[in-house]
């Protein structure tokens, strides 16, 4: 079967849909039978930061997705093609499948702009989706999400479990961590400045945490590591600014920027724990990387995170600072928990791999596959 995969948005990002188009490619093309190609574009799709050039860039990525990529796969004779991400070709250029990771355009509507929603979203993106001939999302909840908020078809979508970088499962070992965090004595958030991923909320938890407890938190430290969402409605980035400056927490709050792969199993593995209190998530791949890393979690008690976190993870109600506080409180002060929770961890992980996920989809491709082969 020659399969293509279409890899235009590992041009654009370092977050974690990029993670995964990684792995399952690298899965994808270790399978016997499949001929793996990766199509993108020989121009750039960057879209800057003027008005201009994001116009620019959006308009680029559209001829690619919905003129460039359907005519080479034509060209190519493709039997099937794969967009791992939302942006998938309006017409059929061959049997494909969409990965839709979550539907939080639709569940978290404030933070679009009408123009990109109406006139962008919903007829190049959404609608899509829908004409996919296969989609598949990350979680039971995914799932969920996406067949009761895009209107799409449940009988053709299929649930197939994110896995975990290769790069976590390496052997443990001692590593210069960035800015001056130093190891065991602080708490890792790691995600965008999305107002989604709720950092405001586990700041001023970590704030009343360090009032709370000033001896026993003298050193410790709240790492935050990310970068500025790409959506001026959704990104946070200056209202968490304002909100460390106004707790007077400039020095205990660490803002790594981006830290790059090479650096990141260290950064989960060296902190005491990691909060990750979204409030929207199709999957939650920092859960699965801090299982890898063997480190204790905290994360929000709804969406998918409970799904994917199992009996592993110290679950939050991510809208309660009081209880972000109270957890945070109990985990820093118990150490016996916090090695519960890894041993939990490693054996939750097992559920959580690439070849299973690349597995789950070709069960579903392969049938399509032959059938279109004997019309």
């Amino acid at each position: 079967m020659k399969l293509v995969v279409d890899t235009h948005h590992l041009m654009l990002e370092n977050a974690g849909t990029k993670r995964v188009t990684v792995n399952l490619l690298a899965e994808l093309k270790m399978t016997p039978g499949i001929e793996v190609t990766e199509l993108q574009p020989g121009y750039s799709i960057d879209k800057g930061k003027s008005v201009a050039s994001k116009l620019k860039g959006h308009l680029m990525r559209f001829i690619w997705v919905h003129l460039h990529l359907p005519i080479k796969c034509r060209l190519i004779k493709a039997d099937f093609l794969i967009s791992p991400e939302f942006n998938t070709p309006m017409f059929r250029p061959c049997p494909r499948a969409v990965i839709a990771h979550d539907a939080h355009m639709r569940a978290q509507r404030e933070y679009t702009s009408a123009l990109w929603f109406y006139f962008y979203y919903i007829p190049f993106i959404e609608l899509a989706i829908r004409r996919s001939d296969l989609i598949f999302t990350v979680s039971e909840f995914a799932k969920k999400q996406v067949v009761s908020l895009m209107k799409v078809n449940s009988a053709k979508v299929f649930v197939a479990y994110n896995g975990v970088d290769e790069l976590f499962l390496r052997e443990k070992k001692p590593a210069a961590l960035p800015n001056g965090l130093s190891k065991d004595l602080y708490i890792l958030f790691i995600g965008t400045f999305e107002a989604r991923k709720n950092v405001e909320r586990l700041i001023e938890a970590f704030g009343a945490l360090k009032k709370k407890h000033p001896k026993q938190t003298n050193k410790l430290r709240l790492a935050i590591v990310g970068q500025p969402a790409t959506g001026i409605h959704s990104d946070r980035s200056q209202q968490i600014s304002v909100l460390i400056k106004k707790l007077e927490l400039e020095s205990d709050v660490v803002m790594c920027g981006y830290v790059p792969d090479d650096l990141l199993p260290f950064v989960y593995q060296d902190a005491a724990f990691i909060v990750f209190p979204s409030l929207q998530e199709g999957f939650g791949l920092p859960i699965v990387e801090a299982f890898a890393s063997e480190t204790a979690i905290i994360t929000s008690n709804v969406c998918s995170m409970p799904e994917i976190a199992g009996e592993a993870a110290l679950l939050v109600d991510p809208y309660n600072v009081g209880d972000i506080l109270e957890k945070m409180e109990l985990l820093y002060f118990d150490i016996a928990l916090r090695q519960r929770l890894i041993a939990a961890g490693k054996l939750r992980l097992k559920e959580f791999t690439w070849r299973k996920c690349a597995d789950k989809m070709l069960s579903k491709i392969l049938p399509l596959v032959n059938k279109t082969a004997t019309k």
